[in-house]
C-alpha cells in the first residue's frame, strides 16, 4: 500500500491539535487513524498512544527514528550539544576508558548519529564501525573521517546479524531511550564482543522496569538494566547517574552503565 502523505499529515496534525486541546478521545482516535494510513509509523504515534494505554511498544518504530533524526541531521550538533547541553559521549568516554586496558581497540558505535561518540573515543580506537538508522546522519558522520565503516541499520538487528570479527568495545550512547525491553539488545551485544569486551551505554531513568516517557522515549530503572544484562552474561564494571540533556531548562536524569562480556 502506497503512503498517502497528505492524508497522514492531516490526521496527525488534527490529532496533535486535539491532544493540545485536552480532547484525548479524539486525539487517540486520530492517532489510530494515522497507524491505519501508515503501518510503519513514520510519525511515531504508537509512542503517543502508549501514554493513553492504547499501545505497548517494545521499541520506537525504526521508520520514526530514521525520520526524526534524518530531518535534523544538519542542525543536530548545534541543537543537541549547544541548546540541550548533551554531553553523554564525553561522559561515557571518561567512565569506560579505564576499563579499556589494551588500546587501540575495535569499537562499534551504535546510534552513531553525527559521530560525537566517535570523536570522544577516537583516542582508544584502531577502527570504529558506525551504525545509525538515519542515512542523513551518516552523511554528516562520514565527513569526520574517523569511522572505518558506516551502516544504515537498526541497532538490535545489526547486532543479531553481525557475522564478522567481534568488537572490543560497544558504545551505545542514547540508544536505549529508543528501546523498551533491553533483553534482545543485551543478548545480541554479548555475542558481538570478545570475552572481556566492554559495553558502555546510557539511558533515561525510570523508577521501576521501563516505560515510555512524556517525550516519547523510553526510560529504564537501573535495577532492570543490571538484571537484564546479568542474564545475558555481562558483569557490571561501573555505573553513574548523569544528566542526559535539558528539556526546557529542566535536567533529564539518566544513568551510564559499563559492563564486561564474559
Amino acid at each position: 500500500m502506497s503512503l498517502d502523505e497528505a492524508a497522514l499529515a492531516a490526521a496527525y496534525d488534527a490529532a496533535r491539535a486535539a491532544e493540545d486541546a485536552g480532547d484525548l478521545a479524539t486525539a487517540t482516535r486520530l492517532f489510530e487513524r494515522c497507524l491505519e494510513l501508515d503501518p510503519e509509523d513514520h510519525c511515531g504515534v504508537v509512542m503517543r498512544l502508549a501514554k493513553y494505554g492504547r499501545a505497548t511498544p517494545q521499541a520506537a518504530p525504526p521508520s520514526y527514528v530514521a525520520t526524526l533524526f534524518g530531518q535534523h541531521a544538519e542542525t543536530f550538533d548545534r541543537i543537541l550539544v549547544g541548546d540541550l547541553g548533551y554531553d553523554v559521549p564525553a561522559l561515557a568516554r571518561r567512565l569506560a576508558g579505564p576499563f579499556v586496558t589494551r588500546p587501540p581497540v575495535r569499537i562499534l558505535d551504535l546510534g552513531c548519529g553525527t559521530g560525537l561518540a566517535g570523536l570522544a573515543f577516537a583516542d582508544l580506537a584502531s577502527d570504529i564501525v558506525g551504525v545509525d538508522l538515519a542515512e542523513e546522519m551518516l552523511e554528516m558522520t562520514d565527513q569526520r573521517d574517523i569511522y572505518g565503516d558506516l551502516y544504515v541499520a537498526e541497532a538490535v538487528n545489526f547486532l543479531e546479524e553481525w557475522d564478522e570479527a567481534p568488537f572490543d568495545l560497544i558504545v551505545a550512547a542514547d540508544v536505549w531511550p529508543y528501546l523498551g525491553d533491553l533483553a534482545a539488545f543485551a543478548a545480541a551485544a554479548a555475542r558481538c564482543l570478545v570475552p572481556g569486551g566492554v559495553l558502555v551505554a546510557s539511558t533515561e531513568r525510570a523508577e521501576d522496569g521501563w516505560r515510555v516517557t512524556p517525550t516519547q522515549r523510553f526510560a529504564h530503572a537501573p535495577a532492570y538494566v543490571r538484571a537484564t544484562h546479568a542474564a545475558a552474561g555481562f558483569a557490571p564494571l561501573a555505573e553513574e547517574p548523569i544528566t542526559v540533556r535539558h528539556e526546557e531548562g529542566v535536567p533529564v536524569p539518566g544513568d551510564l552503565f559499563v559492563f564486561e562480556a564474559r
